[in-house]
């Protein structure tokens, strides 16, 4: 069912976007006044958790450019959660997809009512950041939005955006020169000269008091006798990503009598294997946290003292409530992906594999972390 859905989608957004291109599209006269903006929607929609949290400073940037504006961001229901109560954000659209899809066409009136809905917001400016690619709907969205002025992406990479004709502030992103741009500031990018770069770059997920509390509560009581909490996530979507289980375990073995330490393994839906294979090798006390809810796991990995994770979503999230990661790196380059702030490290892989990595250089990396949190 999932090939057939994309297939329709790919289908529907050929067929879009001929009619699209036949349709007016109002271009600048005059640069544009931004002192005339009070509402501006940000568009966000992919599915990776990683992606979204990068985007947290640029919302920063923005807050700091319109203190006064309405600033709402519109999300995918799976990455929802960890934008809810952001502190640079008035308000989170979930955007399902799905919702204007039928069995093998188009949902006309779904999309109407869409786009009456979104008009209604009266946005002043909408943006679309583009980093590892373009997408088709979110360009449509901003266009459906109808507000004044539209920034996106005409180009990524030297390639055309087939949908880069809404933008009435277009802009081209090419990091050819400048290939280990962290994908924090490339999110910027798509408002460089336009607005002020942020101040701080690090991530945010932003926390109730009472989240917080009962993450503290949580690893407090876990914690009992023990001095310090580590979590430990053996997962990861993609196979080349995944440390091998059995060294995470012989890292938390080590670590546990060591810093008389609390181990703590957190587990989503992919991770069944990994952690199986961990939790067998494990022979001291541990705890799994698995299938939590997304904010749950943030409120407890705040209170954690490290967290050792693959290149996954949940080393994003130990990075953006502030907890010292380690993190550990394959095929992917960590000077992207991996958590800013002087607190976070990572290990990379020779040539790329992640297999490579040595328990020794994890052990090492993890009691430097360890003895700096403890001082």
């Amino acid at each position: 069912m999932s090939s057939l859905f994309r297939l329709l989608e790919r289908g529907v957004k050929r067929v879009s976007a001929l009619l699209l291109r036949q349709l007016p599209t109002s271009r600048l006269k005059t640069p544009p006044d931004f002192d005339t903006v009070k509402r501006i929607l940000v568009i966000r929609q992919h599915n990776q958790l990683g992606d979204m949290l990068c985007i947290v400073p640029l919302l920063r940037a923005l807050r700091a450019r319109f203190p006064g504006g309405f600033i709402a961001l519109l999300a995918s229901p799976e990455n929802v959660d960890v934008m809810l109560h952001n502190r640079y954000l008035d308000h989170v659209i979930v955007f399902d997809k799905k919702q204007f899809l039928g069995r093998w066409s188009l949902k006309i009136k779904n999309v109407l009512i869409f786009r009456r809905a979104l008009r209604g917001q009266h946005f002043d400016l909408v943006v679309v950041p583009s980093t590892v690619s373009m997408s088709f709907t979110s360009d449509i969205v901003a266009y459906l939005s109808g507000a004044r002025y539209r920034v996106g992406a005409t180009s990524l990479g030297g390639l055309d955006n087939p949908s880069g004709f809404v933008f009435n502030l277009p802009r081209q992103l090419d990091w050819h020169s400048t290939p280990h741009r962290h994908q924090t500031l490339r999110n910027y990018d798509i408002v460089s000269g336009l607005i002020e770069p942020p101040a701080d770059l690090s991530h945010e997920i932003t926390l109730l008091s009472d989240e917080i509390s009962e993450g503290k509560l949580f690893v407090r009581n876990e914690k009992s006798h023990k001095t310090l909490c580590i979590a430990f996530h053996p997962g990861a979507g993609k196979a080349p990503n995944r440390w091998p289980a059995w060294q995470f375990a012989e890292v938390a073995n080590t670590l546990a009598r060591e810093f008389r330490a609390m181990v703590l393994v957190t587990s989503g839906p992919m991770d069944d294997q990994p952690t199986a294979e961990m939790e067998a090798a494990l022979d001291v006390g541990f705890k799994v946290l698995k299938n939590q809810y997304i904010r749950t796991v943030a409120s407890i990995l705040k209170s954690a003292d490290l967290v050792i994770s693959n290149d996954t979503g949940i080393m994003h999230v130990a990075g953006a409530v502030g907890t010292p990661v380690l993190s550990l790196f394959g095929p992917t380059d960590p000077e992207q992906w991996a958590p800013i702030g002087a607190q976070n490290r990572y290990i990379q892989g020779a040539n790329g594999d992640i297999r490579a990595i040595e328990t020794g250089d994890v052990l090492r990396y993890a009691r430097e972390m360890l003895r700096k949190e403890q001082r």
